[in-house]
């Protein structure tokens, strides 16, 4: 039997197949089919979609030293180019390299995968677990960024108010000495100063 070393876009892409069987991301077509496509010298970038977002999947087998530097700093830079919304870093355990290709989408959702997610909002720092792990990881960093989306919101909208509003109240000055009154400032010596003090 023949030595089998899989590349590492091999594993990616059958990672984006069972997540995609899952219903976790949706994929492309023709990347749910590359992995059986070995002859290709190439595979680009793995990018599938998570709930609207541009996901990369950014994997390696943990067989090298400074692997798990490495593949942080690939996933890191997808999401500060604008590639992707989100990335995920993972390390695979090196026995699936050679794994035998029909077992791997029977080993690896079992396999014990190093997970880290990279966003816009920062890292989801290195842990282990499974692929229902990752899929959890994936769920809990898209809610924080929905969280962070709604108060930049909610912040912007109130700037604007204020800003709105003190426009309009610089451009009146009749504005300014009506809501004065109403708030009972008064300049510091005025005659109508003076009469608020009088008992």
């Amino acid at each position: 039997m023949p030595d089998v070393r899989h590349r590492e876009e091999v594993l990616n892409v059958i990672l984006a197949q069972l997540l995609h069987d899952r219903g976790v991301v949706s994929a492309p077509e023709q990347l749910l089919h590359r992995a059986f496509r070995p002859s290709e010298r190439r595979m680009p970038d793995v990018l599938v979609t998570f709930q609207g977002l541009r996901t990369a999947i950014e994997g390696k087998v943990n067989d090298q030293p400074g692997v798990e530097g490495a593949v942080l700093q690939a996933a890191r830079e997808r999401v500060e180019e604008g590639i992707a919304h989100l990335s995920i870093a993972l390390l695979y355990p090196p026995e699936l390299r050679q794994t035998p290709f029909d077992n791997l989408r029977d080993e690896l959702p079992r396999a014990r995968l190093r997970l880290a997610i990279c966003s816009e909002a920062g890292q989801e720092g290195w842990m282990d677990g499974d692929l229902d792990h990752l899929a959890e990881l994936l769920r809990r960093t898209y809610d924080q960024l929905v969280r962070e989306d709604i108060v930049s919101w909610a912040v912007q909208i109130i700037g604007d108010g204020v800003d709105g509003f003190a426009d309009i109240i610089m451009d009146s000055p009749a504005s300014v000495d009506r809501a004065a009154d109403a708030l009972g400032i008064h300049e510091v010596g005025s005659a109508r100063e003076g009469e608020g003090n009088r008992t």
